[in-house]
This record gives structure tokens, sequence and C-alpha cells, in this order.
């Protein structure tokens, strides 16, 4: 057969249109998977690196250890059956300054044959789809209620789930806790494992992951008295070896929950003593900063209610940058593997995962224990979850970041400055977006009230902040001035908004007045929330890591929608409302302010939205923000939601 009559056209063409195709293409030979030829999408993908035709992939690409990549190669070699997946996260370091940048890709592995049959190799069709993947992150991110409500609505296993385990979990000033459950699948029945994190009288913290067998609504009744129980024990005082007693006692008097395992682990904190006992469930993991991975000794004893024998309790110690994992064991269950097999691959992945240094601007969360728990559901879904998983993430840090302690002049623009150290704190602490900025807001309004409140106009004055975070999660604000608070002389009808919205946002608020001067305490039960989902859960925003500057622009659809950005506060509001008056001509014509970037908003703006809404025509105020934020929270409580579009 000549050139010309090849069936696959001209050598020379067909190299050229593999070398220009769009996708990236791989083909690998022999079980080392040596790359016998990457087109130019390939060879860029990886950072155009020397040397990557003849070498096996695992030589070309190293940092990919633990991805679970190299294990669906061998795997398809091994089996001969295709892979396929989309959207699976990869981390590369494509420009080789050491930092792993992301990207989504999609992507097929189908094995190759010789004449008898036996797979020789592969070929590798992958896609990037990294900007779809943002976009859709984007739109699931900015869904409303009644989107998520439809969902919930449609996901009756994901909504039984989540009613039946914690919300959340504590957040501490030197433990730093991150749980994800994840349902097998949107069709399963609501499976039996469940997880608990609880403070204990002693300052100590409880760390539970357990697993009912079987799955459907008795699986998950089971796991919520088991739950219920073990949590009562606890909070009561009970010891490790005593709450697993009385679990065992109550497996006893419930058939279902004969051969239900359970693992509990108790830490202290402060010194990162560690107790233990296991009800045949897989051990923890214990991971050291330095790479350093270990199974926790002291083999479990049976089932609950399986044998009547007790728990063993064993010792341990967590140091300072050391992270203990508890888990299920859906999440290292194949068929035909050894449990031991999975729980060293756990291992291998998870020491892969804290040694990775991801670039900056990832999709990826950025507390190591966040990431630690999304990429382990992450990466050991590549050949689909059988059963529910649950993964619990312990971190001890070194020490606890130092609260603000502030002195300042009772003026507006210190509002600025208590703000910009809150967050600075909140940040360091871990705390998620939404409870950030009630922080802000109750101490905003605290302060503010000390600015307004506490001295005549035109005395000097100032006033002092003080922050910490105690051992039980409780977060306490006090705000100190040294004048005495006195009613504005303008609209005294419209006071008292500020000490409503602290006390709807806050757990707790006290006002202490006296001859020396006032001091407002504030305090908040801070908790982390529990990624519960049917698949790989997007992470919780964190706090905003800047001062969002107090901005004013014309929106894109009219001259009369301004969009308003930053703080609206005692400092800001006057800007605002002489915007709002040239926009809408003193009055004459409708005005629509768009809040959503909005990071504050005082009872000072409040007051002003009131006063626009009361002086303008009925229909001539217009106000939009997100749903479920801070700001439509503190619209809603101060009655002026009907204003919001």
């Amino acid at each position: 057969m000549t050139r010309a009559q090849h069936p696959a056209g001209d050598p020379g063409e067909v190299a050229r249109a593999f070398e220009e195709m769009p996708a990236v293409l791989w083909a690998f030979a022999g079980p080392q998977h040596r790359v016998v030829a990457a087109n130019r999408a390939a060879r860029a993908s990886v950072g155009d690196r020397e040397g990557i035709v003849g070498r096996p992939i695992r030589e070309v690409v190293p940092e990919m250890a633990g991805q679970q990549i190299f294990e669906m190669i061998d795997e398809v070699y091994a089996t001969g059956h295709p892979v396929s997946h989309a959207d699976r996260r990869v981390l590369v370091d494509r420009d080789g300054d050491g930092h792993l940048e992301e990207d989504f890709y999609t992507y097929t592995f189908l094995p190759t044959r010789g004449p008898d049959g036996a797979v020789t190799g592969m070929v590798v069709h992958i896609v990037e789809t990294t900007r779809w993947v943002r976009q859709r992150q984007a739109v699931e991110a900015r869904a409303d209620d009644s989107e998520r409500r439809y969902r919930e609505a449609r996901d009756v296993v994901l909504g039984l789930q989540r009613s039946l385990l914690p919300a959340g979990v504590p957040l501490l000033p030197r433990l730093r806790i991150a749980a994800r459950y994840v349902v097998a699948g949107a069709d399963a029945a609501a499976g039996g494992d469940w997880f608990d994190s609880v403070v204990l009288p002693d300052d100590r913290v409880a760390l539970l992951v357990g697993d009912v067998v079987g799955h459907g609504a008795e699986a998950a009744g089971v796991m919520g008295q088991l739950r219920a129980v073990a949590l009562q024990a606890l909070v009561s005082g009970a010891g490790v070896l005593d709450s697993l007693r009385r679990l065992d006692t109550l497996a006893g008097c419930l058939p279902a929950a004969v051969g239900a395992t359970v693992c509990l682990v108790v830490v202290d904190p402060r010194t990162g003593d560690l107790e233990y006992a296991s009800r045949a469930h897989p051990a923890p993991l214990l991971l050291g900063p330095g790479g350093s991975a270990r199974f926790l000794d002291g083999a479990p004893t049976g089932p609950l209610g399986a044998d009547g024998k007790p728990a063993r309790r064993h010792h341990d110690r967590l140091g300072p940058g050391e992270l203990v994992v508890l888990y299920s064991d859906g999440l290292i269950e194949r068929p035909g593997q050894a449990l031991s097999a999975g729980q060293a691959e756990l291992a291998r992945v998870a020491t892969a995962v804290l040694s990775e240094p991801v670039a900056p601007g990832s999709t990826l969360p950025a507390l190591t224990a966040d990431r630690l728990g999304a990429l382990l559901v992450e990466r050991f879904a590549w050949a689909g979850y059988r059963d529910d998983v649950t993964v619990l993430v312990a971190e001890r840090q070194p020490e606890p970041p130092e609260p603000p302690a502030l002195r300042l002049p009772a003026i507006p623009a210190s509002l600025a400055a208590v703000r910009v150290a809150m967050r600075a704190w909140l940040g360091a602490l871990g705390v998620p977006a939404l409870p950030a900025q009630a922080v802000q807001h109750t101490l905003g309004e605290a302060a503010a009230n000390a600015v307004e409140h506490a001295y005549r106009a035109g005395d000097p004055g100032e006033f002092t902040v003080a922050a910490g975070l105690d051992e039980r999660g409780v977060l306490r604000l006090t705000v100190t001035d040294r004048g005495r608070w006195r009613p504005a002389p303008d609209d005294p009808q419209d006071r008292g908004r500020g000490l409503m919205l602290m006390r709807a946002l806050a757990d707790r608020v006290e006002v202490a007045a006296g001859e020396l001067g006032t001091a407002v305490t504030i305090e908040h039960r801070l908790q982390r929330p529990a990624q519960v989902s049917a698949g790989a859960a997007p992470p919780e925003p964190a706090a905003e890591a800047r001062e969002v500057p107090f901005r004013i622009e014309a929106g894109a659809d009219g001259p009369r929608v301004l969009r308003v950005s930053g703080p609206v506060d005692l400092a800001t509001a006057g800007e605002l409302e002489r915007a709002v008056r040239a926009a809408g001509r003193g009055g004459l014509l409708p005005v629509t302010l768009d809040l959503a970037g909005v990071t504050l908003l005082s009872s000072g703006g409040v007051r002003l939205l009131h006063r626009l809404d009361a002086g303008a025509d009925p229909a001539g105020l217009r106000l939009r923000a997100p749903r479920g934020g801070a700001v439509h929270q503190v619209l809603a409580l101060t009655g002026l939601e009907h204003l919001v579009t």
C-alpha cells in the first residue's frame, strides 16, 4: 500500500492534524505508561517540559502523584476497560515556579490492544473545561433561596441527611475542624454515616465518626439515635469508654443498630493529649507538617451490640501543626481490595495534598483542614462511591492568632480602622464569610454608638475595642467609652435600631452604663459549616481579606441605578444621600440602589434609607440585595424588605 493509499491518509498530514488538534492527546505504551506520542496541546498542558516522549508519564509529571491520576491509568491498563470523567480538577506546575496551577479537564482513557487482544497501552483524549467549570460555580454561588429550596425538595435524601447531622463544627482558637459528608449517589437511599464534634465540659474536644449497617429510613433513624445518645453522654461529662458503653447498650435494644461501627477521639487543644477508642471502625490517620503519616495504634474491638466486649482506650499526642483524620470506610472501600490497601492509599493521597504548593487564586479552600477534606473526597471519587462518605479533620494550631486591642478617637473615620483590624483577626481564625459579616455588623454598631452618643459634639473622646475567642468557641467583643450616652437631637423616634440589630445578629448583648462610661459586650457562638452534599460541595466562602472601599457608580441599566460598594455607615451615609438626591433630582425621579457590593449596612445607613423612603414618592426608592446575605438580613430586620426588588 502506498503512502497515498494509507486508510488514515498521508502520514505527514495525519501527524500535522494530530499535532494541531485543540484537544490534549497522549499515547502511552506498556505497563510503565511510557509516552510514545504527545501533541502540542498535551505538551503545553504540562508546561512544555523537556524529554516528554520516551519517558513514563509518572516521571514526566511527578507532581500528579497523590491526585489519583496514575491509579486510574493503572486500572485501565490492568482491566482493559475505558474510563471517562467530566470536569476533573488537576494540579500541575506548568511554569516551573514550584506552585501547582489548577485546571479542570474532561478526559477519556482508552486501552489499545495488540494482535492477540492483550492491552499494550492506551490513548488519552482530554478537553480543558476550566472556563465552563468556573462559570458553573459562579452561577451556583448566585443561586437564590427559591432555587436552593427547589433543589432540596427534589433531593429528599440530602434533606434527610442534613436534618440528622450537625449543621456545623465549633470554631475554636487552637483546633481547626472541618467536616464533609457525601451521599453515595443522588438516587441512593439515606445512609447511616454520622459524625459530630463537641466541646466537652473540661474544654477538650470530642470527634466522632460512625457508620450504621444498611441504607434507607431505618438506618438513618438509627444513626440519629446513636448520635443523640453519644452527644448526651459527652456533654454530661462521660469519658471515652463510658460513652461507647452507652452506645453499645443502645445497640443491644435496637436490632438495626447491631453491627454499627464508631470511632471516638478526644483531644486537648492546649496540650495535644489525645485519647481514643473504636468499635470496629477504621483507625484515624495522623498527619505531620513534615509529610509524616501514621495510623493511630490500637486494635478496635467488635462492632456495637455484637459481642458485649468493652472498647479499649488508647493514648497518643497531636503536636502543633498536626492533623488527625477520622473517616468512614466508604471513603476507601473498593471491590476486591483489602481495607488495608485503601488505608495505605489514603495515607499517600493525604500526604500528597499537604505537600502540594497550590498557587494563589485557586478555587480550593485556603485553610489546610478544609482543603484536605475536600481533596480526599474528590480524589477518591474517581471510581465512584458505593457508600456514603464521611471525613472529619482536626488540625491543632501552633498558636491562636493574637486578637485586636484598639484605642481610637471617637470619630466616624475610626470605624474603618475597627473593621480592618477585625477582618484580619477573623481571617486568621478561619471564620466563614456570613458569620464574619454578622460579627462586623454588631461590632460596627457598638463602635458607632460610642462615636455618636458618648460625647457632646465637638468634645474630644475615645473608645476601646477588645476581642477574644474562648476555648468553647464563644467570640466576645467589648466596646468601652468614657462618656455618657445621649439621644441625638435629630429623629429621636428613629433611634434604637443599632441595639436591635446587635441583639438580632449576636447570641448575647449586654450594655453596662455607669458614671465612668459605657461598656457594650457582644457574644457570638461561632461555627464552621459542615459540607453535606450529594457530590463534591463547593468550599464555604471565606471572609473578605481586605477592606472594600466605599464607592458609588452608575449602573449599566441606567443613570438612576446606583451600584454601591463597601461600608454604608456614619462616615459614608452622607455621601450616599447626596448621590441619591442628585440621581433622583431631589426626589422627582425614582432611584434604585444596588447593594450587592455593600459589605456593611449599619443603623446609620438604615436610618438614611428610611428617610429617603419616607421623603420620596412610594415608588421612588428601590433596593437590590442578594437574599440570604447579611445586608438582606438587616433590611428584613429593620422594615425595609418591601423595597427589595
